[in-house]
């Protein structure tokens, strides 16, 4: 069995609730980005001189008009480009996460019981004792097991046999 990739499922496992967290983080940020209307580009921009005084409403020249328009051209394209980032690292960790849950439905009943008490549900390994109704010994040895297993199904994978 390969060191460095049980080393990576441990880590999997063990960062389950950090990426978690921040697919959360990521659906927020895609549901609530930040957009500036062109509007408020115009606004902003009539508002102020290069004298540092300011100007009332109405007194746009032709210049701040073609400035606002690329300015909002290329803030949309900007946002557009934050957005898609934002979805990439989405997809990413989602796929992550949907992949190892997948790996744990496939191990034996009592192993997917412990990692998800131990690495999703962060239950600690005396309360998994009393709900399993376990020796200690037979939980590390359940669980050494599973991560056995789901190291050689990310092996699979990664080396398609």
């Amino acid at each position: 069995m390969n060191v460095d990739m049980r080393k990576r499922v441990r880590i999997l496992l063990e960062n389950y609730h950090e990426r978690e967290r921040q697919i959360a983080l990521l659906h927020y940020e895609m549901q609530h980005t930040a957009h500036v209307s062109p509007e408020e580009v115009i606004d902003t921009m009539s508002l102020g001189h290069g004298d540092g005084m300011g100007g009332g409403k109405g007194h746009i020249s032709d210049r701040t008009m073609y400035i606002a328009l690329n300015y909002q051209e290329k803030t949309d394209r900007m946002n557009a480009e934050a957005a898609n980032e934002i979805a990439q690292r989405l997809l990413g960790l989602e796929a992550e996460q949907d992949r190892l849950r997948c790996y744990v439905s496939l191990l034996k009943k009592r192993e997917a019981e412990v990692i998800r008490l131990f690495y999703m549900e962060q239950m600690t390994m005396d309360n998994i004792e009393k709900e399993m109704h376990l020796s200690a010994k037979t939980l590390r040895k359940l669980k050494n097991q599973a991560v056995d297993a789901l190291t050689a199904m990310y092996e699979f994978a990664a080396n398609g046999k």
